[in-house]
């Protein structure tokens, strides 16, 4: 997933296969990236990485009959692995990447897509059941590393009202590929899963092109300073604060749903494992429903600003994620579904949409901060799948029956959830030094 902290710190020009001259006058606006450019580069890796890290667990059960408890293994090895990824997002960038170093910022770029297009296609080439595990494993470390160099891109030689426009054309760009990821998918996925994973990682590969029309490093990012009075940047960074604690959550929430959707929605629509495809279809509209919630939310909070600086934004943000966290889960009816996932989506996106800004305005520009904020997520992606699993030992146990797993995975996060929010408040309401 996309990483919401400010971007990686630039690079000193130099030459390598991608690289072009410098800027004789030295005018960062001239090494600008054109934002279309990146955004639909940020497009183009979401095709392949979307359906790797959230499609995958429909494709799991479709190709090699994973179970549930099997799915949610798969997902805390996402979940590991993606903390491994943005804890060393840093270190290995600086490594790589740099005067004196073996790769441009541009040239690592292309050597990340490569790499994801080459796992995409690994299950398809083998047909395996140990291919899933390398690739979810992987992709997540990978990723970590790809979303802050893109990032990078995005936002430096940018500031203030420019900045923000690009950041809200990125969350559009990579939430609506989404969109299309299971759209695009629904007619393949049940005869030809495997080939589904390949043919979109091919993405990557096609999104090559579009380094040709980017400079070999990003241009300078100058340290934004907001144009605040003390206080209200003081109340700002707390904002922040609380709003990465309360993504932490709903990436939790979003973990423990995501394995479990594709069963849920069987479920409600009386389909078992061989589903007609007409019924797949239905699955797939009904499992998209919080993706293009999620979508509108981006599109109203770019355009309208009411909620920036306000805690309430944090009160609501809140009901929208437990109140359709709550409805998918236990739904008893399709439509119940629907209106659940609709409900998750508008929170996903309202809590994504201000970690996003308030890093924008008041976060740190420093590489290894935003890889433990990225850490800190990937502990939500944990969290999710380990309550589904404490629920699978109470199902073996006999405590539960094994239809009440959905049931016993929101017993868990529900109780993380009520923890997590008395701190996000106890956090919000603590006086402003």
């Amino acid at each position: 997933m996309p990483r919401t902290d400010a971007p990686l710190q630039p690079r000193t020009p130099r030459h390598d296969a991608f690289s072009e001259a410098p800027n004789a006058a030295g005018d960062d606006r001239s090494l600008l990236t054109p934002l279309p450019v990146v955004l639909s580069l940020t497009a183009v890796n979401n095709l392949g990485a979307g359906t790797a890290l959230m499609l995958v667990y429909f494709l799991t059960r479709q190709s090699f009959g994973f179970t549930a408890e099997q799915n949610l293994f798969l997902a805390l090895l996402q979940g590991v692995t993606y903390i491994a990824g943005a804890l060393t997002a840093g270190p290995v960038i600086r490594r790589l990447a740099g005067p004196g170093k073996p790769l441009s910022m541009r040239g690592l770029l292309a050597v990340l897509m490569a790499a994801l297009a080459g796992l995409c296609a690994l299950p398809w080439a083998v047909r395996q059941p140990w291919t899933m595990w390398v690739l979810v494993g992987m992709s997540s470390a990978l990723t970590g590393w790809l979303w802050p160099v893109i990032e990078s891109y995005l936002a430096s030689g940018r500031t203030d009202a420019e900045l923000r426009r690009a950041a809200g054309g990125f969350n559009l760009s990579w939430a609506g590929t989404q969109v299309l990821v299971l759209w695009m998918t629904a007619p393949f996925k049940e005869h030809h899963p495997l080939e589904v994973i390949a043919v979109m990682g091919v993405s990557h590969l096609a999104g090559l092109a579009l380094l040709l029309r980017m400079p070999r490093d990003p241009a300078d990012h100058h340290e934004h300073v907001p144009h605040m009075p003390v206080d209200e940047v003081s109340r700002y960074r707390r904002l922040l604060h609380c709003s990465r604690m309360l993504l932490v959550l709903s990436y939790a929430v979003f973990a423990s749903i995501n394995p479990l959707l594709d069963g849920i929605a069987k479920r409600l629509l009386g389909a078992g494992h061989d589903a007609a495809g007409w019924t797949l279809h239905l699955i797939t509209i009904v499992a998209s429903t919080w993706l293009f919630s999620r979508v509108a939310m981006f599109s109203v909070m770019q355009r309208y600003h009411w909620w920036q600086g306000r805690r309430t934004t944090l009160v609501w943000s809140s009901c929208l994620l437990v109140g359709g966290f709550a409805l998918s889960m236990l739904a008893a009816h399709v439509a119940v579904l629907v209106v659940g996932l609709a409900l998750f989506g508008l929170g996903m996106g309202s809590v994504y949409a201000a970690a996003f800004y308030y890093a924008m305005e008041v976060g740190s520009a420093g590489v290894d901060a935003g890889g433990k904020h990225e850490a800190l997520i990937g502990l939500g992606y944990m969290a999710g799948p380990i309550s589904g699993l404490l629920a699978g030992v109470a199902v073996s146990r006999g405590w539960l029956r094994p239809d009440q797993l959905s049931l016993g995975t929101f017993v868990g996060v529900a109780l993380l959830l009520a923890v997590g929010l008395a701190a996000i408040a106890r956090a919000a309401r603590r006086p402003i030094a």
